[in-house]
């Protein structure tokens, strides 16, 4: 009698590029796929949204580059729900930069695609963007899994842009009717037991002044595993916004006020997160709270909020704080063997 497979890798769906016809600036466009048309029992450990196909650029008029990731810049937000909701969004609001620059500390260095000119051509396009189930790091990756079994729903929207996202000005057209979006998916069978509940979320802080404790709240109620930090102005990535981070919680402090420690946190991620020393950190300081790999020893906020203060300096803007997190609830999911 042959074994069964534990796990499974393909493309679940391809679906069209929402936005159609040529065009130097559109309205956003929605893909929706629900996980479960494709996959029932199985549990996910990482996702991928692939965009691939071809990109006429047309014209003599270029604009200027936006500063946003080329050409991941044309998605711009990724939601995924699942019902029962058990109090969270799954992908709360995701940004690519966010993934990307998260896939630093996940898998030790960044992954982009090949920028797009905004010149003449027709230009090939191929690119993805991973989402994290199964957890890098820790003792047990597989209790971070999706165990689908256990909900009725679980949608993923992403939404796109245009050229506009990625430049502005120039009387350039795009025409991306030749893109598709595809969904993959790694997952594996046949596991039970307890699953930690999550929430993967960015939250986007303006500043707007130079001050030494611009506030940040996150919520009750969960244990709060990894906080990335991604400073900007003009919509690159900053490294004279931040100069020192807080965290603390009903007389706890993970890192004291007043340290002016961005520089140090970034010495310290590249001692232990960062594999290729080319890479850039540039605006960007992780607080690894998955210590050890072991959910115990996190920031742990089941009953007390947890307060970030930001020593912030503004210059030029307009400026902001990406805080990409992920937070839990412990064992919160209970999957019964078959």
């Amino acid at each position: 009698m042959a074994k069964p497979n534990l796990f499974g890798f393909k493309k679940l769906t391809s679906k069209p590029w929402p936005i159609a016809g040529p065009q130097a600036a559109s309205a956003p466009g929605q893909v929706t796929i629900d996980f479960k048309d494709f996959l029932q029992g199985e549990t996910i450990s990482r996702a991928f949204i692939r965009v691939r196909g071809n990109v006429i650029v047309a014209g003599a008029g270029p604009g200027v580059a936006t500063g946003k990731d080329n050409p991941e810049g044309l998605v711009t937000g990724i939601t995924a729900r699942h019902s029962p909701a058990l109090g969270v969004v799954s992908k709360n609001s995701l940004t690519v930069r966010g993934i990307i620059q998260q896939g630093i500390f996940d898998r030790g260095y960044s992954i982009h695609g090949t920028a797009i000119a905004d010149a003449a051509a027709t230009v090939p396009v191929d690119y993805y963007l991973p989402l994290t189930f199964k957890q890098p790091g820790s003792v047990n990756p597989i209790e971070w899994g999706l165990p689908l079994s256990l909900f009725t729903q679980y949608q993923l929207v992403v939404t796109v842009g245009g050229r506009e996202q990625l430049f502005t000005g120039g009387t350039n057209t795009w025409d991306a009717t030749g893109l598709v979006v595809e969904l993959w998916a790694d997952y594996d069978d046949g596991v039970a037991g307890a699953f930690n509940l999550v929430e993967e979320f960015e939250i986007t802080q303006p500043v707007v002044q130079t001050q030494p404790d611009l506030q940040m709240i996150l919520p009750a109620g969960f244990a709060y595993t990894h906080l990335l930090f991604i400073a900007q102005t003009a919509n690159a990535k900053d490294n004279t916004l931040i100069n020192g981070i807080t965290v603390q919680s009903a007389g706890r402090i993970w890192t004291p006020q007043g340290d002016k420690n961005a520089q140090m946190i970034q010495n310290w991620n590249r001692e232990t997160h960062v594999n290729n020393a080319a890479e850039s950190l540039a605006g960007t300081y992780f607080i690894p709270a998955l210590r050890d790999g072991l959910v115990s020893r996190s920031i742990e906020a089941i009953t007390d909020r947890v307060e970030i203060k930001l020593d912030v300096t503004f210059a030029a803007g307009p400026s902001n704080v990406i805080l990409r997190g992920r937070r839990i609830i412990p064992g919160g999911l209970q999957v019964k063997a078959a």
